[in-house]
């Protein structure tokens, strides 16, 4: 049986990490929403708070690649051509193409 790590600290990586990947939901769901606003009032402001949450994103992004703890992996062409391919035969097969 495992013992559970009681005394366990966070890291700033750690919290940032955190933060990002929350801030990285936020963005999804204030989306959502916007797209779901009842009348143009609520979409703006709900629109104005994602595009708040989405700067926030980037700046923090930003940071953790500065600090070397954000490090994207670099892809191939031959891999990006693959994925565009498969979105182009993705977006063929929707009913409304």
């Amino acid at each position: 049986m495992q013992e559970i790590q009681t005394n366990a600290v966070m890291t700033d990586r750690d919290w940032a990490t955190d933060i990002l990947i929350l801030e990285k939901h936020l963005a999804v769901s204030y989306s959502v929403a916007a797209n779901e606003a009842s009348n143009q009032p609520l979409f703006q402001f709900i629109q104005s708070i994602t595009e708040e949450t989405a700067r926030q994103q980037h700046t923090l992004y930003s940071f953790m690649q500065q600090q070397n703890w954000y490090k994207p992996e670099q892809e191939t062409p031959n891999k990006i051509q693959t994925a565009a391919q498969q979105a182009r035969t993705d977006q063929s097969q929707l009913p409304l193409s």
